[in-house]
C-alpha cells in the first residue's frame, strides 16, 4: 500500500511538473525573445536630431567663410567660437548665427598664432587657445590678455572645477598637467597610455602615448583611449572607472605614408555627462557613432554625421563638417535626454 501510493504520488508530481512546464516553457520562450528584440533595439537606434543651424558658407560673405575648422566652443550665452587653423583665427557668432567678430592671425608675437589646436572658454567667457606649446588668453571681446608657455607639447585643453586648466600632454610620464589661471603649474597626474605591441616602433613618439581629447564636469575627468573603445574616468586626479564596450567599428590608430611624410589617423572623440548619461562620439572605419550612457551603463547606438565638438548648457549638439565645405552644424537635444 505504500509503495503504491509513493508510486502515485510520484505520478501526480510528474503530472505537475509536465503541466507547469507546459504552461510555463512557452512563456518563458517568449519572454526571452521579447528581451532579445529589447536588447537588439538597444544596442542601435536611430535617433532623429532636427538640423536649427548651420553657420558656414561655399562662398560670399567673407565672414562664414572658414579655411579648415578644428573646434568649436559655446559660452554660457550661446555665443559660437570657431577656431579656423588654417586661416589661424577665431570667430565668434551669437545663438542664432550672426557673426560678431574675428580674432587673430598667424605669427609668434603676442596674440597671434603658430599652431593653433582648441579652444577653451571659462565661466567668465574668457578664451584660451592653445598653441601647441603654450597657451593665449583673450576675453570675450577678442582682445588679447597674457600667454604663457608649456615645457611639454600640449594637445587639449579643459577647466576643472576649481577653475585650474588641464593641458593634456605627455610631461614626466604623466599626461594631465594642472596650472592656475595664471599660468602656474601645480603639478601633473594620469599615467601616459601604453602602447600596444602593433605600434612598439612608435614606443618613443610621445603622441602614441596619451588620448586626443580630455573633457570635465565638475570634479569628473574623461579621456578616451586611443587604441581601444576605453572611457577613463577621474575624480580629481584619482581614477576610478574604466568604461569599455566591444566596438567592431572602433577606428585605432594608423599610420598612413604621403609624399610630405608619416601621418597618424586615429578615432576623433566626444565626451560629454549630463546628469545620469553619458554620451560618447567616436569615428569608426564604416561610419561616425553617438553611444549612450545611463547610470554608466551602455543603452544604445546611433549613426551620425561630421564631428561633434560641442553640446551646450540645453543638450544642443554641434558638430563640425568640412568635407563639401568648413561648417558647423547645431542639431536638436538628443530625444532620450529631454
Amino acid at each position: 500500500m505504500y509503495q503504491i501510493m509513493k508510486t502515485e504520488k510520484r505520478h501526480s508530481s510528474r503530472n505537475g511538473v509536465s503541466l507547469y512546464l507546459s504552461i510555463c516553457f512557452p512563456l518563458a520562450i517568449q519572454l526571452l525573445f521579447l528581451f532579445i528584440l529589447d536588447a537588439k533595439a538597444q544596442v542601435k537606434q536611430n535617433i532623429n536630431l532636427t538640423k536649427e543651424l548651420e553657420v558656414g558658407l561655399p562662398d560670399g560673405d567673407e565672414n562664414y567663410i572658414f579655411g579648415l575648422i578644428a573646434d568649436a566652443k559655446i559660452d554660457n550665452l550661446g555665443n559660437i567660437y570657431i577656431l579656423d587653423i588654417k586661416l589661424n583665427t577665431v570667430s565668434k557668432f551669437s545663438r542664432d548665427g550672426k557673426f560678431i567678430l574675428r580674432f587673430g592671425n598667424k605669427g609668434s608675437g603676442p596674440g597671434e598664432f603658430e599652431h593653433p589646436q582648441t579652444i577653451l572658454l571659462d565661466p567668465l567667457n574668457q578664451i584660451y587657445i592653445l598653441d601647441a606649446r603654450k597657451v593665449i588668453i583673450f576675453n570675450d571681446k577678442g582682445n588679447f590678455i597674457r600667454s604663457f608657455p608649456l615645457d611639454f607639447r600640449g594637445i587639449d585643453i579643459a577647466i576643472n572645477e576649481k577653475g585650474n586648466l588641464l593641458v593634456l600632454g605627455v610631461r614626466n610620464d604623466q599626461i594631465i598637467n594642472v596650472y592656475n589661471h595664471d599660468g602656474k603649474y601645480l603639478y601633473s597626474f594620469a599615467n601616459i597610455i601604453k602602447n600596444t605591441e602593433e605600434y612598439s616602433k612608435n614606443k618613443n613618439n610621445q603622441l602614441f602615448h596619451t588620448p586626443l581629447r580630455v573633457w570635465t564636469n565638475g570634479n569628473r575627468i574623461f579621456l578616451m583611449n586611443p587604441y581601444k573603445y576605453e572611457i577613463l574616468i577621474y575624480k580629481n586626479d584619482k581614477l576610478i572607472r574604466r568604461l569599455t564596450r566591444n566596438s567592431a567599428d572602433y577606428l585605432k590608430p594608423e599610420i598612413k605614408e604621403s609624399s610630405s611624410g608619416s601621418n597618424v589617423v586615429v578615432s576623433g572623440n566626444y565626451i560629454y555627462e549630463n546628469n545620469s548619461f553619458i554620451i560618447v562620439y567616436y569615428n569608426g572605419n564604416k561610419a561616425s557613432w553617438l553611444d549612450i550612457y545611463e547610470n554608466e551603463k551602455y543603452i544604445m547606438s546611433t549613426q551620425v554625421k561630421g564631428t561633434l565638438f560641442s553640446i551646450d548648457s540645453n543638450g544642443k549638439l554641434y558638430f563640425i563638417e568640412n568635407d563639401e565645405y568648413p561648417r558647423v552644424i547645431r542639431y536638436s537635444k538628443i530625444p532620450i535626454l529631454q
